[in-house]
């Protein structure tokens, strides 16, 4: 029966989960533990896909649980005492990685005012300041740090230790801010979704109290970076990360209300209003808002029926076309764009693939489900079919050609290029060898792995999406639609409620090893080569 509430615990090392980014579908850890997922998550969609595998095989052969790290081999989140954990000179290395790295995807942070209380208030007890400069410097630390490195869950454990429930009402934007990097960042890089969400949905309230949320006339009056403006950078700052957040798990966003002018494009050091055309730190934030807007248009109509009609798939499809034609070219072009710049226009074209496959994708999830192949579809369902798999491709190959060697650019790659090569895996499951197209969607998947390798040495979900993204191929070349039993018509195709199921009570029951279950083989190599090379000849790209 469909449960009334979703529990899921992350608060302790026994609910916490590996360390592979916001990708839930990848945990192995028991017990299962549930959390509601909607139509655009990650998880519904490896669901659908192993559901439809006729590869099922015994929990047996299941890798055993001390071959996965997870956070109970890491530090203890909350050390017994609260004391500096590293040198000065070390805290100024990893500021400077933060702004580096991380600031340019949320500039919350006034630059030059951060540094000059650093250096004023060095050796303070004001927990608010505290608790924002160790989520600073943990998030410095995984900008900077190898792949591998555990160190910034030292700085996030002292800034949990600054923060209380009595930080909920004490009115400080440094409050906003920490909790901001927590739910927005952090927590998602160390595959805490849940926690994420439940901070950000505080922040909210947080922000409403400070008055973030209220339009006020004026905001440019004297000083280089005004009160008003900087109010306005995190009230949008925290409708962003929302938005992100909700999109990846599938459900609502709160980042609605009033309306506030946007972020200004202003160079904080000169206080000069510059025209959109130019690039800032703030450019990013101002373009990803605009973007934002339309994934929860999107968003908030998949949640009401996740079946839209022709003209509307088209309408937003053809707002996200624009949204990216209207970009300033330096947000477009690897040759124009400003180095320090790079990674956000990346990861926000990116993040435009991926909303852009996933407009379409609760259509192509339905014809999996049914197993139904391109011949067996309606003209309608196969324009959109085809765009979700053609959308995915050109995700998968921009990836892999402009992927950049640095931690967050990976974390953040890993995810949308698991999300887009789940769709060709998709297709080599329901559509015969002789499709003109299989040869190509094999490609893809294989190019996708071979990233993903690439990628290992700077974010630990590489090798893990490498592994489970290697046995789902194995899976899907050695099933075929000949072993599928085609019983049910086109006419006769199940209602959405049997794809919205999914993600209700029937999977509650559905363990995580019962998913893996259904797609590991007995052999632990890196891909069954018997089975590639009977199903699989690759062709250069």
């Amino acid at each position: 029966s469909r449960p009334n509430y979703y529990p899921r615990d992350e608060t302790s090392a026994e609910g916490q989960t590996p360390v592979e980014e916001e990708i839930n579908a990848l945990s192995l850890t028991e017990p299962p533990i549930s959390s509601f997922v909607g139509i655009s998550s990650v998880d519904l969609a490896v669901r659908v896909l192993t559901k439809i595998l006729p590869i099922r095989l015994d929990k047996q052969s299941m890798p055993e649980n001390e071959e996965f790290e997870t956070f109970a081999d890491c530090p203890a989140i909350l050390p017994s005492s609260i004391s500096p954990i590293c040198s000065y000179r070390e805290e100024q290395r990893l500021i400077d990685a933060y702004f580096a790295g991380t600031h340019v995807f949320i500039p919350i942070i006034h630059e030059p005012s951060f540094r000059s209380r650093y250096l004023a208030h060095h050796g303070t007890h004001d927990r608010s300041w505290l608790a924002l400069l160790n989520i600073v410097l943990a998030l410095g630390s995984i900008t900077s740090s190898p792949g591998d490195s555990e160190e910034d869950l030292q700085y996030f454990s002292l800034a949990q230790q600054y923060l209380s429930l009595d930080s909920f009402g004490n009115g400080r934007l440094e409050t906003l801010q920490t909790l901001l990097l927590m739910g927005g960042q952090y927590l998602y890089f160390r595959n805490r979704p849940n926690m994420a969400s439940a901070l950000l949905g505080a922040c909210y309230r947080i922000a409403s109290a400070l008055g973030l949320h209220i339009q006020r006339p004026g905001g440019s009056e004297g000083g280089l970076c005004s009160q008003e403006e900087h109010k306005r950078r995190n009230w949008w700052a925290l409708y962003v990360l929302d938005t992100w957040g909700s999109i990846t798990l599938g459900r609502p966003s709160l980042a609605h209300g009033p309306t506030v002018d946007l972020p200004r494009n202003i160079l904080d050091d000169q206080g000069e209003i510059l025209p959109l055309a130019v690039p800032t730190i703030h450019s990013p934030l101002i373009h990803n808002v605009q973007l934002c807007r339309i994934i929860n248009r999107i968003q908030d109509r998949l949640l009401v029926n996740s079946t839209m009609a022709d003209d509307e798939l088209q309408h937003y499809d053809e707002s996200l076309l624009s949204w990216f034609d209207s970009l300033p070219p330096f947000l477009q072009s690897v040759n124009i764009c400003p180095p320090d710049l790079q990674d956000a226009r990346i990861v926000l074209k990116w993040r435009y693939h991926n909303i852009r496959f996933l407009l379409y994708r609760p259509i192509l999830l339905d014809t999996v489900i049914r197993k139904a192949t391109f011949d067996d579809l309606t003209l309608n369902e196969r324009t959109a079919v085809s765009k979700c798999r053609d959308i995915a491709m050109e995700a998968i190959y921009d990836i892999k050609s402009e992927w950049r060697p640095n931690k967050i650019c990976c974390l953040n790659a890993v995810g949308f290029l698991f999300q887009a090569c789940l769709i060709p895996l998709m297709a080599i499951a329901v559509e015969s060898k002789d499709s003109p197209d299989y040869q190509s969607w094999c490609n893809q998947v294989q190019a996708g792995i071979d990233v993903c390798n690439e990628m290992s040495q700077f974010s630990l979900a590489g090798p893990r999406t490498k592994d489970f993204l290697s046995q789902l191929f194995v899976a899907v070349l050695n099933g075929s639609t000949e072993s599928f039993d085609h019983q049910m018509g086109v006419d006769d195709r199940p209602s959405m409620e049997t794809l919205m199921g999914l993600f209700a009570g029937e999977w509650d029951q559905l363990n995580q090893y019962d998913i893996l279950g259904q797609i590991s083989t007995t052999d632990n190599s890196y891909l069954d080569q018997q089975v590639l090379d009977q199903y699989y000849l690759p062709n250069d790209i």
